[in-house]
């Protein structure tokens, strides 16, 4: 149940940090919009993530029905995201330049899209396939991927 709770307001963390990286970049604020999704997508979300892959593991682990004995890989999974997140709020705070939030916000979009791709391999090598499955922890993430990479992009390249 809490883990559910945590993976509800990391999303909602992360669509309100798109949302408004994109009114931000559309306003012509590009600094801003970045520092935005650095904290809001990378920051909040990746030490939410944590909590809910560490200190939540069990109830995590049966909400993405990867359900185990031995939580080691959930462990690291967590260590992975509360780098991140800490990276983001990092590259923001103090004020360390838009590329660096630009390769943290990156980084972190292709470390979800490998998990993306994993959700969606493990969905099509299952006997129990789950469209809502499919599209709650692959295409969904894939989605958010993208659009953090988008915000990446506008200054990399």
């Amino acid at each position: 149940m809490i883990a559910n709770i945590i993976g509800i307001i990391g999303t909602l963390c992360g669509t309100i940090g798109i949302f408004f990286g994109f009114y931000f970049l559309t306003s012509n604020d590009a600094v801003l919009a970045l520092k935005t999704v650095a904290v809001t997508t990378v920051g909040i979300v990746g030490i939410l993530a944590f909590v809910r892959h560490v200190i939540f593991h069990k109830a995590d682990a049966k909400r993405m029905g990867w359900e185990t004995d031995r939580p080691d890989w959930m462990f690291e999974v967590g260590f992975a995201n509360l780098a991140f997140g800490i990276a983001g709020f990092v590259a923001v705070f103090p004020d360390r330049g838009m590329v660096a939030q630009a390769v943290v916000i990156l980084g972190y979009a292709l470390y979800l899209l490998q998990a993306s791709i994993l959700h969606g391999y493990r969905f099509f090598t299952s006997e129990n396939k789950s469209v809502g499955r499919l599209v709650r922890f692959s295409l969904s993430t894939l989605l958010y991927a993208i659009m953090m990479s988008y915000f990446a992009f506008q200054v990399l390249l």
